[in-house]
């Protein structure tokens, strides 16, 4: 199948960026999941890049046709000269230059432009490639029983009824993520998954690790994490107000709007 070579050619990338270390934790979570991370985000970059490549093709196919209006001028120029019985040599050497320059132009910027269309194809190509990869991959996590955290969780923390999202993605029994709360906090997640138990170290943007929140999952019709959570005197400044209390979460709806 013709998009084969372009498929394995985009796992291959995707495999070589999570192998380079600290790639996942640079980049705050879109989705949870690592591989649908850089999927995405590879479909950004190659959007980019066939707008770059259209925009070429559009300045170098109007270069060709100013080339070849030039070369029409010229060969008009050059009739003209024998209608009205002009027998200047000089007019029409000069004639016979600017057709010719023009010719030039006008077959470079038609060899430009198929190169351009070339690539243009291509990168539909490999934007069809990486949407069938993100779909397969959506379809294996949704599918994935073994996997029941990596997503996206509305939170809400008691007491205060404080809410928030968090992103996690498990690897093994090692959870990390980011999070967003009500007024505007946030920062990056690490814990673990063992049983289903839940540990979460949640690190603030500014204060550093400011809980630790304990939980239990259960599944079945719907899932949803339980627990309590601690404060911690890690953080620099801890924020004045509860330091302990209950939390729970449940699994996003795609459509629900991050706090702000």
């Amino acid at each position: 199948m013709a998009s084969s070579p372009i498929r394995s050619a985009v796992v291959v990338a995707l495999l070589l960026t999570l192998a380079r270390p600290g790639a996942a934790a640079t980049v705050p979570s879109r989705t949870g999941d690592p591989v649908l991370d850089l999927l995405l985000a590879s479909v950004d970059m190659e959007k980019r890049r066939a707008a770059e490549s259209l925009e070429e093709f559009d300045r170098i196919s109007g270069q060709a046709l100013r080339a070849e209006s030039d070369l029409t001028s010229a060969m008009n120029q050059i009739a003209r000269l024998l209608r009205e019985g002009v027998l200047d040599r000089t007019a029409l050497e000069q004639a016979e230059q600017s057709a010719a320059d023009a010719r030039g132009r006008a077959q470079a910027g038609r060899d430009r432009c198929r190169i351009i269309s070339e690539r243009l194809a291509e990168h539909i190509r490999r934007l069809a490639s990486f949407r069938e990869e993100i779909a397969r991959r959506r379809d294996a996590l949704r599918s994935n029983p073994a996997d029941p955290l990596s997503g996206r969780w509305e939170v809400f923390i008691n007491p205060g009824a404080l809410r928030g999202f968090y992103r996690l993605a498990l690897d093994g029994t090692i959870l990390s993520g980011d999070y967003v709360l009500d007024g505007g906090f946030h920062g990056s997640l690490r814990g673990t998954f063992v049983g289903d138990r839940v540990l979460l170290e949640r690190i603030d943007s500014e204060q550093g690790v400011d809980a630790k929140f304990y939980g239990r999952l259960t599944t079945g019709a719907t899932r949803r994490i339980a627990g309590t959570w601690d404060g911690t005197q890690v953080a620099p400044a801890p924020r004045s107000g509860p330091v302990a209390g209950t939390w729970s979460a449940q699994p996003a709806r795609d459509e629900e709007n991050e706090p702000r």
